[in-house]
């Protein structure tokens, strides 16, 4: 396997345009690193897995890495993305034990790997392994791709982009509520809590089990003046939907995800009630006083988790995880590959990936 070392990505005759699956995929710019890898014609027939295309001959090895990692589309959705784009890659499983993650870098420094994605609970505990990092990733204070090119490891943050881009998509339709709470303060927090700030929001609040590590995050980014910023216990979480305003609730935490922590709900059912409070067959969201209430969870796998259908249930505006997903895939598909990919054919690929089981493990 070889990771490459040209500047640019070279698309191979015919890759541009491809609409195997539906999907359109175009050649672009290489990204921010130098050292994408370059692409060669390759082998491709019937993949034993039964994914058409599927190169039998990969130079390109990339990997998700965390714990655990069962439960991920990423391989069957990067590995779809691959064979659109005629690109000799293959994307595995890596589900590593923390203690594992010295032995794990250096091992993938000697293959070399490609790419990682890094996904819960290790986008903040990769950093020490690598050569440097982008301005998104330290702004974010976590890492969820990593580039291997010239010896050297590069981190780059693409959850930022993917957490606003269904955010910005909603605001076209309806407003905003002008307060949030994150829940949660692992790495998937820091992103979320950037991207916040990015949008002006009027209060912000963490809650978390460790609150010191909510108030470390808050403290750790530029807010302006006017944003009120608060940290609380999470047995405390419900105190932040005391008030008339609508409130942006964001699940940044693994609870309700498949394979981690099924049928988990981050909020109690007192906490739905005081987001939607029933009035005549008016919700609180139709008041003149405040904007909707809206509920975001960033798993995507269930689609519809155990938060998300519990806000179903009281009406209130929701969005899943699946936009999020693709938003921070496209991004690390051009950075690893060179290649653009938009996010109507990411989605796409995603509805494709969640039929198709093609994890390998190493």
């Amino acid at each position: 396997m070889s990771a490459g070392h040209d500047h640019g990505a070279k698309a191979r005759p015919g890759a541009a345009n491809i609409s195997s699956g539906g999907a359109d995929i175009r050649p672009g710019n290489a990204g921010t690193y130098p050292g994408h890898a370059d692409t060669c014609p390759g082998d491709t027939d019937m993949h034993p897995d039964g994914i058409p295309g599927f190169p039998l001959k990969p130079r390109h090895l990339y990997g998700i890495l965390g714990y655990p990692v069962g439960h991920s589309l990423s391989p069957a959705f990067h590995n779809l993305a691959f064979v659109r784009a005629g690109y000799p890659g293959v994307y595995c499983l890596f589900e590593r034990q923390k203690e594992d993650l010295p032995e794990f870098f250096q091992a993938a420094r000697a293959l070399p790997l490609a790419g990682l994605s890094v996904t819960i609970p290790y986008k903040e505990h990769v950093l020490p392994f690598l050569d440097r990092i982008s301005d998104r990733a330290r702004l974010a204070g976590a890492v969820n791709t990593v580039l291997f090119a010239r010896g050297g490891a590069f981190g780059d943050n693409t959850d930022i982009a993917g957490f606003l881009l269904p955010l910005r998509e909603y605001a076209t339709k309806a407003e905003l509520p002008a307060e949030a709470l994150v829940l949660g303060a692992g790495g998937a927090a820091r992103a979320v809590l950037a991207g916040l700030r990015e949008m002006n929001f009027a209060k912000v609040s963490v809650a978390a089990r460790r609150p010191e590590k909510a108030r470390e995050l808050l403290a750790a980014l530029p807010w302006e003046k006017a944003t009120r910023v608060s940290a609380l216990a999470w047995e405390d979480r419900v105190s932040a939907l005391n008030g008339e305003q609508g409130v942006l609730v964001v699940n940044t935490t693994p609870l309700g995800m498949q394979g981690a922590h099924p049928g988990k709900n981050p909020l109690p059912d007192e906490a739905f009630a005081m987001l939607c409070r029933k009035e005549g067959g008016r919700s609180r969201a139709d008041k003149d006083t405040a904007a909707p209430s809206l509920v975001y969870d960033l798993v995507y796998a269930p689609r519809l988790t155990p938060f998300l259908a519990a806000a179903q249930e009281r009406e209130l505006a929701c969005l899943d995880g699946t936009r999020f997903f693709a938003a921070q895939a496209v991004a690390q598909f051009r950075l690893w590959t060179g290649f653009e990919l938009s996010l109507e054919d990411a989605g796409r690929i995603l509805e494709e990936a969640g039929r198709v089981q093609c994890p390998v493990r190493l």
